[in-house]
């Protein structure tokens, strides 16, 4: 993975960096989807340092934060670990 940061904006045109490195200690996180910024630059984090399975999910979990910023934690884990299993089984 030569490249580990990519931007992308949401379908409020919100503009996000993922970066795929670990959230400090004090987070106690995999991933991290900081809140969104009027006109700046939001961060997700994706610690890389995971099995595969895990790795997906937490990507998974954070793009879902990106774009679904007010729903709750338990409908992006939800949404996050669903969506892995289907990669999972179907993914290429």
């Amino acid at each position: 993975m030569p490249n580990k940061k990519y931007k992308f904006k949401n379908f409020e045109g919100q503009l996000y960096e993922l970066s795929i490195r670990k959230p400090r200690k004090e987070h106690k996180a995999e991933g991290l989807c900081y809140p969104p910024k009027d006109g700046g630059c939001a961060k997700l984090l994706v610690n890389p340092h995971q099995n595969d399975d895990n790795y997906n999910e937490t990507l998974l979990h954070e793009i879902s934060h990106a774009f679904w910023w007010g729903a709750s934690e338990e409908k992006i884990e939800y949404f996050a670990a669903i969506t892995s299993e289907i990669l999972k089984k179907f993914g290429r």
